[in-house]
């Protein structure tokens, strides 16, 4: 994606749709975007396919890559949404547990991660 120049279009029109002055939207877009990823494919997949744009955003505001990318890395963590992931797919049989459980309980906790990411990424990364 960096070679091509993928990145950087995609990163454009992330900026151009959610506007430069808004980096708390920015950094949900990409917390949001990285959680749908995890979903149907690794965790590590879903990081290497978003960390590319969302570098480059951060680029283009002048503002700290780190806190976009340490927002990647701890959205890619969450894998609770689906029982796709490997280690929920082991308790998922024996457990009797079924996909609705897996949505109710992990768009629970997706969104408690999500809350506690948006208030201390920013202040341990500095946007600027």
């Amino acid at each position: 994606m960096e070679h091509t120049g993928a990145a950087k279009y995609l990163a454009w029109q992330l900026v151009s749709l959610t506007g430069t002055d808004q980096p708390l939207l920015l950094l949900t877009v990409f917390f949001a975007l990285t959680v749908l990823l995890t979903q149907p494919m690794s965790n590590q997949a879903a990081a290497i396919v978003i960390l590319p744009i969302a570098i480059q955003t951060a680029l283009h505001l002048n503002m700290n890559p780190r806190t976009f990318v340490m927002m990647v890395a701890i959205a890619a963590s969450c894998s609770y949404l689906t029982p796709l992931e490997p280690a929920c797919l082991m308790v998922y049989g024996p457990g009797r547990y079924r996909f609705a459980d897996f949505v109710k309980i992990g768009s629970l906790l997706t969104v408690l991660i999500y809350l506690i990411s948006i208030a201390l990424v920013p202040l341990v990364w500095p946007l600027k």
